[in-house]
């Protein structure tokens, strides 16, 4: 922050990783790469180094809290409980984890998801301002056949034709396929079928959350 000392050179590389143009998975098994041991495998020291790197840049962004914080404890954890606690993980067990989003590095599959989100077109109308095509992202709904809001409508909490906030929805970044528009409209009948207080009982997150440090027993740090 004084702009004065030194860096540690895999500091530097996980900070140009993860802000590069690279493959998501490809930056995954890259990251794991540099903080794993000869044996190919990372312990819990070496997995909170890359966390330590890797939430510096939403810290820098003034946007840490929306990520868990700083403290990266909590994370260490949720990863190792994927693997029944383990002392070491395999850059599969790692990846896994990573493609449930957790909450600390949940940023940069949505920082690449934007990305690919720029120049797409989707081939439907919005239901609220009617804009068709829909450009950017596409939020589809899980509840009504049909629905589609833009990104514009759909950051602003808009809705039409009675449909809920609380209702499921379905994000795209780049246009569906046909086995996508089949599989949503399997799930649109399933919930035509669940009740308004299913909804309400059952929020969906779009990450992993995880625990603080004060519902478990603290890693050795």
């Amino acid at each position: 922050s004084g702009r004065t000392g030194k860096i540690r050179v895999q500091s530097l590389k996980i900070g140009l990783m993860s802000l590069s143009k690279g493959l998501l998975e490809e930056k995954y098994r890259y990251l794991f790469k540099e903080v794993a041991g000869p044996t190919e495998m990372c312990d819990q020291r070496q997995l909170g180094l890359l966390l330590h790197d890797a939430i510096q840049i939403p810290r820098q962004l003034g946007e840490v809290a929306a990520f868990g914080g700083s403290n990266i404890e909590p994370s260490v954890r949720s990863c190792f409980q994927q693997n029944h606690n383990k002392p070491e993980i395999t850059v599969k067990q790692f990846i896994d984890w990573m493609r449930l989003e957790p909450q600390s590095m949940v940023w940069l599959p949505v920082l690449h998801r934007v990305a690919a989100a720029e120049t797409a077109k989707h081939q439907a109308k919005c239901n609220i301002c009617k804009e068709c095509p829909i450009v950017g992202f596409r939020y589809r709904s899980l509840k009504h056949f049909n629905y589609d809001v833009c990104q514009s409508c759909f950051f602003s909490g808009r809705t039409a034709k009675g449909h809920k906030l609380h209702y499921p929805m379905v994000e795209y970044c780049i246009p569906t396929t046909s086995g996508e528009d089949v599989r949503d409209f399997t799930k649109v009948l399933k919930n035509k079928f669940r009740s308004k207080k299913y909804f309400a009982k059952h929020p969906r997150l779009g990450y992993l959350p995880v625990q603080t440090v004060l519902e478990g027993d603290n890693l050795e740090t």
